[in-house]
């Protein structure tokens, strides 16, 4: 493994933000849901992510923290595809109806397996 592989990286810290986001967006569906335990271990579990987010940052080069915007940009377009793509999958083409926050949580985990997949396929080119 080179030196530059082992060093923190603006796709690596975009894909730890995005599932920071898919654990908040998660969080409406317990919560309405009723399931208090399952609400606060998320709560824990995005404190915990925040934490080492923070910490990820102050490792990254500034070369590394300068290619963040575009990758936080990317995040956001995968995350609304994947929202509309769930959507349109729910509402339009199972025969359920489901409530918006089951939309809201399986959108951004579409949306976080669309950024993490495509950050993956852009390094290896």
């Amino acid at each position: 493994m080179s030196d530059t592989a082992a060093s923190p990286s603006a796709a690596r810290l975009s894909v730890m933000i995005g599932l920071l986001l898919v654990t908040l967006c998660s969080w409406p569906r317990y919560q309405l849901g009723g399931y208090d335990t399952h609400s606060g271990l998320l709560a824990m579990v995005a404190a915990g992510l925040a934490v080492v987010i923070i910490a990820y940052w102050r490792r990254m080069t500034k070369k590394q923290r300068e290619l963040l915007p575009a990758r936080l940009k990317w995040l956001v377009v995968a995350f609304v595809a994947g929202g509309l793509i769930m959507a349109l999958w729910h509402y339009g083409l199972a025969s359920a109806r489901t409530e918006w926050a089951t939309v809201l949580s399986h959108g951004a985990t579409a949306g976080l397996l669309l950024h993490a997949i495509s950050t993956g396929w852009r390094a290896r080119r």
